[in-house]
């Protein structure tokens, strides 16, 4: 599948709200309102479909260390049951749109699978490594920087939406979503990652779980929590962990080199999944 002609039928103008298409070159994504609004292909194969000039999303460091780290399959079982579920509740060959998409690991072996995917964050450089991953394996996926709470996408053109380990912009998806269309989210169970906090603080609080869980354009249909055990095997794959976690921006220098002293360390995985149906 041409990545690029996945848009037809599933893209918005952030402008205006008319339907995005490919144009007769192939670099270009337009609108078919009035104006013609026209969006190009950056290198990488991802349009920016953000209308702000303001930046935002996760830093580029934030997004290497995710990459990096994600690459080693130590997330695998959450990824596995996530493509599980949507297999389940939404079917093997969905259209699935992965808002907060980051550096679209989950995003990639979701169209791996055999579902279309479509992936958007406000992180240009996170969109730009998803893109260029998807395009060396020729999945059929398509990335682009966006904010989840204004996603460029037409109303009920999604089968299914996820977000893992980002905001839920319950509204918004809710209007992409076709009627009795699913909605994926992921969050961190109460001992997601505990062994890695006691590792750097006195004092290791449980998480508190998502706080965003959708309350009205929504049932609920099933909930699934992950847990196993991992054992970071070095330095650099500690490190990497706890640099995508949002506890890095909140942790000191001092404790943050707590790390340093470790070669490996053990970890327990915790993450709750909540499927809903859109009413």
């Amino acid at each position: 599948m041409n990545n690029r002609k996945i848009i037809e039928g599933a893209l918005a103008c952030p402008v205006c709200g008319a339907a995005l298409s490919l144009t007769d070159d192939g670099k270009s994504a337009a609108c078919g309102g009035k104006k013609r609004h026209l969006f190009d292909f950056a290198a990488g194969g991802y349009i920016n479909l953000y209308t702000s000039r303001a930046s935002g999303g996760d830093s580029g460091e934030c997004i290497a260390a995710r990459n990096a780290f994600l690459a080693k399959g130590y997330y695998k079982k959450i990824s596995d049951e996530i493509n599980l579920l949507l297999d389940k509740y939404a079917g093997a060959g969905a259209r699935v749109l992965d808002a907060g998409c980051g550096e679209g690991y989950y995003t990639g072996r979701m169209a791996a699978s055999g579902k279309t995917a479509f992936g958007f964050d406000l992180s240009k450089s996170g969109v730009n490594i998803a893109s260029k991953a998807a395009k060396r394996s020729g999945l059929p996926a398509f990335f682009g920087v966006a904010s989840v709470f204004a996603l460029p996408v037409l109303s009920g053109s999604m089968d299914a939406v996820t977000t893992i380990f980002a905001p839920c912009a319950e509204e918004e998806y809710a209007r992409v979503l076709k009627q009795g269309g699913i909605l994926l989210l992921a969050g961190a169970g109460k001992e997601h990652l505990i062994d890695l906090k006691k590792a750097v603080y006195e004092s290791a609080y449980e998480n508190e779980g998502r706080r965003d869980l959708p309350t009205e354009k929504f049932e609920l249909l099933e909930e699934k929590r992950v847990t196993y055990g991992i054992e970071l095997a070095s330095g650099e794959d500690i490190e990497n962990l706890f640099a995508m976690t949002p506890y890095f921006y909140r942790t000191s220098q001092k404790d943050k080199e707590k790390l340093k002293e470790f070669s490996s360390l053990f970890t327990k995985i915790d993450v709750e999944l909540f499927i809903y149906k859109k009413k």
